[in-house]
């Protein structure tokens, strides 16, 4: 990687074989970019110094253009790459719009068709019924889509204790219903080609049976010249309540996972999603370490730079590092899009606002943005595909 001190701050074209972090998009439609050049460039330099403690035998062939061309693995990647993630808040009755799936499914269905850049999808707050097997069916076979369900975590009122899936055992005991979800449940139907094993063996295929009226999370792949999309669940070692759906490309050498960490009234001491954090990494850079780029995020219900992500800006860096754009009507920044520094140079991220504004009534954009959908934004990070680090 070359690194280039430059004297400004601001939007700095990148040209032909420029390597590291390049100008920021602006919110929504704007074409004001921000952020320091130089920040940006130390920040990548310093990530890139701790990565370089893994084995020597992880760092591939760099070259002088910065091109991703049918090289390290990757014969499929684009110039461009943009991966979309979205809280859709469509798995409980709460939700504006419960009642009306295809509202949800249309809007990502369109965010893809308006940029053909985007080959990563995350959603959260789903379900497979209403949501995953429709947008499969949407998408269709150009696209592979992988659901994970979500445990079901309930807190003890006297003890305090978390029930539901024990970190001893590993057990995903029970999931969440996906409460829109009024239909009939059959679990004698044959289980979902979207349900999958996870890398410790578990299988939700055994565990839903047939059932659809499940909640949780999906994440959705590009089927890109060359791929070969396999799909697999993770859960993660600490907190086996918790985990992630993921697709791994072992054509062109590409891992994605979507995750929805516990929120702050399940989660008050910090400590699942800080476990969370440390092995939603952990089992993603021994991936790197083998050639692959990897791409892992989703509503981690943690700000930027709290102690819950503090593991992942380890050898990755996140879409929006600088401006930290809040995606949560809060006022917050929930939502993160964390890449690998190996194989990716950023190009910049950007807030879409999916329906109205839900909770933010002085800025009444009802006319322009349509119906109310989520109290998430939906958020899209970009990058470029290069060698090396």
């Amino acid at each position: 990687m070359r690194v280039v001190l430059l004297p400004t701050c601001g939007f700095v074209a990148g040209t032909g074989g420029q390597r590291g972090f390049r100008g920021r998009w602006a919110h929504q439609s704007s074409s004001t970019y921000g952020g320091c050049v130089v920040r940006e460039i130390l920040a990548r330099f310093s990530r890139v110094c701790r990565v370089l403690a893994v084995p020597l035998f992880a760092v591939l062939l760099l070259t002088s253009t910065g091109t991703a061309t049918a090289v390290d693995g990757a014969p499929g990647l684009p110039d461009k790459v943009s991966v979309l993630s979205w809280n859709a808040c469509g798995a409980y009755e709460g939700c504006p719009h419960w009642d009306k799936p295809e509202l949800r499914v249309d809007q990502v269905v369109k965010a893809v068709q308006d940029d053909p850049s985007v080959a990563v999808i995350m959603l959260q707050e789903v379900c497979l019924g209403l949501h995953a097997e429709p947008l499969q069916e949407r998408l269709g076979d150009g696209w592979q889509v992988q659901f994970r369900a979500a445990p079901v975590v309930r807190k003890d009122p006297v003890t305090g204790d978390h029930e539901g899936p024990t970190r001893e055992t590993g057990d995903l005991g029970t999931v969440h219903t996906c409460l829109s979800d009024k239909r009939v449940p059959t679990p004698e139907a044959a289980p979902s080609a979207l349900l999958n094993h996870d890398e410790q063996g578990n299988d939700q295929r055994v565990q839903a049976g047939g059932r659809r009226d499940l909640a949780g999370v999906l994440v959705a792949m590009k089927k890109l010249p060359g791929s070969e999309l396999h799909p697999v669940n993770m859960t993660f070692v600490e907190d086996k309540k918790q985990g992630a759906a993921c697709i791994k490309d072992t054509g062109n050498l590409l891992f994605a996972c979507s995750s929805h960490f516990l929120n702050k009234g399940a989660d008050p001491d910090e400590l699942s999603r800080t476990a969370s954090g440390r092995d939603f990494r952990d089992q993603t850079v021994h991936l790197q370490a083998q050639g692959y780029r990897t791409v892992i995020g989703g509503d981690l219900n943690a700000t930027p730079d709290s102690k819950p992500l503090q593991p992942l800006y380890d050898g990755n860096f996140e879409a929006d590092v600088n401006q930290k754009r809040p995606t949560h009507t809060s006022g917050g920044k929930l939502d993160h899009i964390f890449f690998s520094d190996y194989g990716w140079d950023l190009v910049g991220a950007r807030l879409d606002y999916p329906g109205d504004l839900w909770g933010m009534p002085s800025l009444d954009l009802r006319a322009t943005f349509g119906v109310l959908l989520s109290d998430h934004w939906m958020f899209k990070g970009t990058v470029n595909p290069v060698t090396g680090w």
